[in-house]
């Protein structure tokens, strides 16, 4: 028999007295209480896709409430256990209950869908045709749409061919968060049955979004549109194709493919642009296309921070690329709005001020309750991520220039790709060692090259491009490399 949930919608009380309103819903009593809201369209963004671990999905009862599970403990205290407040992902919907969902939100998420490194691109240089309207003005007659499909958020873009102009912009959030926020997480939600809800709760989004480029593009430039582009790293893609990921979620991490593939989205065809490896993908190799590093004779480094990190270095004779694990350091944790690169400025500057030292530690009376600091609350457990998610950056940097027999010096210059570059405080990451020192002065912020490769791609016919960066580029394991854990442990000081 399903069993009945009433809803409070709203926290405060209405204008004029009014009071909360709630809305009953009638649920199956075999699904957990995170399931009954998500079927009403009330979603957590991020999660541990019901596993109990992150926290996130807290209600407070204020009828019916079960009695405590035993994880429950670890995110509220005994008064607020008494006060009915619950994780939903661990009760079932078994009983008649009042509810209020109070979710916590992840940390703000940094978006960039520009592209200045193709921003002034020279009209005519692709070959493709402008034509005159009747008023007598020019008109871009061809474009095509750009798609960074990240972990977190969706990019897409729809641009001219004749000249790079951005028609149109849209952003959203990648709504397989509410099945974790990390690949991980949707790997397991796949393998359990669910690879079909993952997909198709894109695809939903992406028709949108499509949808609403088409619109507003034809509106400002009437023409053809040639293509979507996408990119996004090989879990996300597969996912997308509807590939299997079970090759991708156990040692030695094959992919079922790394070529380009095609899925159809609405009425639209969609090219999903190729990959580097399991844990490098196209959003890499477009970030390649993008600094145009395969084509230069100088070796420059491309570095993509995210939950994890990816490394290219290498010029038009060779490449070498590799993944690393950086959790959620960057990202802030739960409850706290600071994204990574704000945790980085108040760490630098905590160290300026002698209340961190070099080994990271907070000096008393913070150590234990942590410290406010520009209106961001930095704790000793969030400095220690940190700590090692800049420690593994640093010694995949080193690897890879070991490997590619150059001492980090010789690097020329370095893109710091996706909205963590562009917001960095570059002296202040060096400060702590995100990366060596010598390297400060030749940082660029390079924008969202994921998607200004993808748009390269459509535009130039980038298949042979990217065959040609396949071909040259090598991926380097850095769990498997003997010199990786010396280098990582000895810089998990703060430098």
């Amino acid at each position: 028999m399903k069993k009945e949930i009433s809803l409070s919608e709203n926290k405060e009380p209405l204008a004029g007295g009014e009071e909360k309103r709630a809305v009953s819903v009638k649920v199956q009593p075999q699904n957990t209480l995170l399931e009954a809201l998500e079927e009403q369209n009330i979603l957590m963004e991020g999660g541990c896709s019901g596993m109990g671990r992150c926290g996130r999905c807290r209600v407070r009862y204020q009828t019916g409430a079960p009695l405590p599970a035993a994880a429950e403990r670890h995110f509220f205290s005994a008064q607020e256990l008494r006060s009915g407040w619950r994780l939903a992902c661990l009760h079932k919907a078994d009983r008649d209950c009042l509810v209020e969902p109070d979710f916590v939100r992840p940390a703000r998420v940094e978006i960039v869908a520009e592209a200045p490194l193709t921003a002034k691109l020279r009209a005519g240089e692709s070959g493709n045709e402008t034509r005159e309207s009747g008023n007598g003005t020019k008109q871009k007659s061809r474009w095509c749409i750009a798609v960074d499909l990240g972990t977190t958020t969706i990019a897409m873009q729809a641009r001219s061919l004749a000249d790079g102009e951005i028609l149109a912009v849209w952003k959203a959030m990648n709504p397989q968060r509410r099945f974790g926020s990390d690949v991980i997480s949707r790997m397991q939600v796949a393998r359990e049955g669910r690879k079909e809800e993952l997909k198709s709760a894109v695809e939903r989004v992406l028709e949108a979004g499509i949808g609403i480029l088409i619109e507003q593009a034809q509106t400002k430039a009437p023409g053809a549109l040639c293509g979507i582009y996408l990119a996004g790293n090989t879990v996300m893609e597969h996912l997308l194709a509807g590939l299997s990921v079970e090759g991708l979620s156990r040692h030695p991490f094959t992919p079922v493919t790394l070529d380009e593939q095609h899925v159809r989205i609405g009425l639209d065809k969609v090219t999903l642009l190729p990959g580097l490896s399991a844990f490098v993908g196209a959003d890499v190799l477009a970030g390649v296309l993008a600094c145009g590093m395969h084509r230069r004779d100088e070796v420059g480094l491309l570095i993509d921070l995210g939950t994890n990190g990816e490394l290219v270095l290498g010029n038009r004779e060779r490449l070498l690329c590799t993944a690393t694990a950086a959790g959620p350091a960057f990202e802030g944790g739960p409850g706290n709005a600071a994204p990574g690169t704000d945790m980085i400025a108040v760490i630098a500057e905590l160290m300026e001020a002698g209340i961190v030292d070099e080994t990271g530690l907070l000096a008393e009376p913070w150590f234990e309750t942590g410290i406010s600091w520009k209106q961001i609350h930095m704790t000793q457990e969030q400095i220690r991520a940190v700590q090692m998610a800049k420690a593994a950056i640093y010694a995949g940097i080193c690897v890879l220039a070991g490997e590619y027999g150059i001492d980090v010096s010789e690097i020329g210059h370095v893109w710091l790709a996706g909205g963590f570059g562009y917001f960095l405080d570059v002296g202040k990451a060096a400060k702590i060692g995100l990366f060596p020192r010598e390297l400060e002065g030749r940082v660029e912020a390079a924008g969202n090259t994921s998607l200004a490769g993808a748009f390269l791609y459509g535009r130039n016919g980038g298949d042979k491009e990217a065959a040609q960066i396949k071909k040259i580029c090598r991926a380097i394991n850095l769990a498997g490399h003997p010199g990786f854990e010396e280098i990582y442990l000895g810089h998990l000081n703060l430098q």
